[in-house]
């Protein structure tokens, strides 16, 4: 008698991110770690998809036009996305990581040095979920 399994499949990361150069990199960055990446330039343009994507885990820049981090994980959680959520940012402060948990997200990173980090972080984030 023999079980059959499904593959397991790659964790599946939603990246908001307004630089086009940053986006690039963090994309090849955390598909090279073995993440399916679903990209989008702004949080305006991932709200108006039809259906937010299922993911297992968002990271969300911070300064972006039109709307913040902040405010875009705001609207998420409002349309009941429960998804774990990262918080990326070139003006990390305390009072910022404050608001940003308090809000909902996982951790806050700072740029351009989080890439260790933040493979750590995104790992210890989907096991906790």
């Amino acid at each position: 008698m023999s079980t059959q399994t499904t593959p397991a499949r790659d964790p599946h990361v939603l990246l908001v991110e307004d630089d086009d150069d940053v986006r690039r990199s963090m994309t090849m960055l955390l598909r090279s770690w073995g993440y399916s990446v679903e990209v989008y330039s702004s949080g305006i343009e991932l709200l108006s998809t039809r259906h937010i994507p299922a993911s297992d885990a968002v990271i969300i820049d911070y300064k972006m036009p039109h709307m913040d981090g902040l405010a875009l994980l705001k609207r998420l959680r409002q349309q009941g996305l429960t998804t774990p959520a990262i918080l990326i940012t070139g003006f990390y402060s305390n009072s910022l990581a404050e608001r940003a948990k308090s809000l909902g997200f996982c951790d806050v990173l700072e740029k351009p040095t989080m890439n260790r980090l933040l493979q750590n972080k995104l790992q210890t984030t989907l096991n906790a979920a």
